[in-house]
């Protein structure tokens, strides 16, 4: 064998080696040097040699190299699971698995619920306490009791408070905080949200004694008109007219109180005092006095007339 053919196999031989690697993706140099590597033998190889060392030692680590590269890329980017808003799903899921025949998902979601924020789900664990599986109403009533122990165990500290330091408005202006969002918590029905109304209406009273403010008179008089104590709201009534004559309020709760004793000359005679008091009114309060006035659309009005004549407790 000639040295001309021996010298042409090996080129032959590094030519496919270096395609291979190209194929491979191994190589970081342009694809323009295979073409030099076939065409100058020797002198080509070096220049893809140099090439290749230049490219690796001056890499941009930001600059994705070959088509693989970005397909992987894109397969990752892909299997990346993003957490939609756990609030917008948190509630319906529950509700929907209390009715499916799946005890494993009624179950499963339950404990989620007791190990997350069960104040979030009051509602649904009332009503999970009537499911025919005994599990679930198990984890619906244990998830209920903690709940009014938290509020009983905050309850007992503020009291406590309040009796070593009677003068502690801080105490009292969080104990009466911690009275309106447990009212408004769901955990209460019947008698006990009515003597729970009793206690929030003494500790307004108590903080009215050390300051009045047409908002603790509102929520006083609000208050007594859901008990139906008439006499102590007709009184809150009359000294929120008396002290903040401009107050729209005071002369919507008059409205409230007469529609609960019905006493239809009362409203009129409310009705009148707003006309000559010249008291400016809100959206809301103009609807109430159109309504009660006998100006107002029916249509529109009749969602109004339920909200105001019934009395909720």
């Amino acid at each position: 064998m000639s040295l001309a053919v021996l010298l042409l196999l090996i080129h032959l031989a590094v030519c496919l080696v270096v395609y291979i690697l190209e194929k491979l993706g191994a190589l970081r140099a342009s694809q323009l040097s295979m073409s030099i590597v076939v065409l100058v033998p020797v002198w080509g190889m070096l220049c893809l040699l140099v090439q290749e060392i230049r490219a690796r030692l001056h890499a941009d680590p930001s600059k994705d190299v070959g088509i693989e590269k970005l397909l992987i890329d894109d397969e990752i980017q892909r299997s990346i699971v993003v957490d939609e808003d756990a609030d917008a799903e948190s509630v319906v899921p529950l509700e929907e698995a209390l009715l499916v025949n799946d005890v494993s998902t009624r179950r499963g979601l339950m404990m989620e619920v007791m190990y997350a924020d069960p104040g979030d789900y009051v509602t649904q664990l009332q009503a999970a306490r009537m499911n025919d599986d005994t599990e679930v109403v198990h984890y619906a009533v244990t998830a209920l009791v903690e709940l009014q122990k938290e509020y009983d165990l905050q309850f007992q500290r503020l009291e406590r408070i309040v009796a070593l330091n009677p003068d502690d408005d801080g105490a009292l202006n969080e104990e009466i905080s911690l009275m309106e969002r447990y009212l408004g918590s769901g955990l209460l029905e019947g008698n006990a949200r009515i003597m729970q109304l009793r206690s929030y209406s003494d500790l307004l009273a108590q903080r009215l004694a050390k300051g009045e403010t047409a908002s603790l008179w509102a929520r006083k008089v609000d208050t007594d008109l859901k008990l139906g104590e008439y006499d102590k709201a007709d009184e809150g009534i009359r000294r929120m007219l008396e002290q903040w004559p401009q107050d729209e309020r005071g002369y919507l709760f008059l409205i409230r109180y007469h529609a609960q004793v019905k006493d239809r000359e009362g409203i009129d005679r409310a009705l009148d005092l707003i006309r000559e008091k010249n008291v400016y009114l809100s959206p809301n309060g103009r609807s109430e006095v159109l309504f009660w006035g006998g100006e107002v659309d029916w249509n529109a009005g009749s969602p109004k007339e339920a909200e105001i004549a019934e009395v909720t407790v």
